[in-house]
């Protein structure tokens, strides 16, 4: 008995077409925030992106800042999207700025969070930074997630 050629014809195709299917470019820099006095997403955060220097020895000299994008965090408080698209080189130094202050409505000793990282592509093999964030009114932290 030979297999139906038709129908195999159309599922490779289908198979095809949903393994090529365009899917939202991920950005270079993603962040992700929860309130662990709450338990919850922290959501409606404004975050900035700032681009510090292209290397630490630039840093050190004479800062170079450049405002990169902002964001706000979504109802899952992460920021997927950027309200520009940017690339990111190996050695650049970065900030993210979380507008912390209005989101505990003035009740939290940090105004604002501030996570300075370099990039270093060629040590972890990546070309995306993910930055996570822990944050509660008189605490937070953060690590390099994946």
């Amino acid at each position: 008995m030979q297999p139906n050629t038709t129908a195999t014809s159309r599922l490779q195709n289908l198979t095809s077409h949903l393994s090529t299917a365009s899917k939202p470019k991920m950005p270079p820099i993603t962040c992700h925030v929860l309130d662990t006095s709450s338990g919850a997403p922290a959501a409606s955060i404004p975050v900035s992106l700032t681009l510090l220097a292209s290397s630490t020895d630039a840093l050190a000299s004479s800062p170079e800042a450049q405002s990169i994008a902002t964001a706000t965090t979504n109802s899952d408080g992460r920021i997927t999207n950027w309200s520009s698209d940017f690339k990111i080189e190996n050695g650049q130094v970065y900030k993210l700025r979380f507008e912390t202050w209005e989101y505990f409505k003035g009740n939290t000793f940090f105004p604002y969070v501030e996570v300075t990282f370099v990039v270093n592509m060629e040590k972890d093999g990546r070309d995306h930074y993910h930055v996570p964030v822990l944050l509660a009114p008189w605490s937070y932290s953060t690590y390099r997630g994946s």
